[in-house]
């Protein structure tokens, strides 16, 4: 049988879409409790099931990239046939 419509993804899907942001406000970023000063660049996860988002701060984010890059490299390797 043939695949149908769009690949799904497993990041963005499970996790909500990333998008970036100039805050409007003073916020807290969700990771480090780090202020947010208004008009500063942060990234906007949405929560799954929900209407609302997490605030993360540039640095946190990069760091949650990095461990998605890292889950995402051992889902492969677990994935890729054995070599015999």
């Amino acid at each position: 049988m043939a695949p149908r419509g769009k690949t799904p993804s497993l990041i963005g899907s499970g996790a909500g879409s990333s998008k970036f942001v100039d805050s409007v406000g003073t916020r807290r970023c969700k990771r480090c409790k780090g202020k947010i000063e208004k008009n500063t660049r942060c990234a906007e996860v949405g929560i799954p099931g929900a209407m609302g988002h997490r605030t993360y701060c540039l640095p946190c984010y990069r760091q949650i990239l990095a461990q998605t890059r890292e889950d995402l490299a051992r889902l492969e390797a677990a994935a890729a046939p054995s070599a015999v």
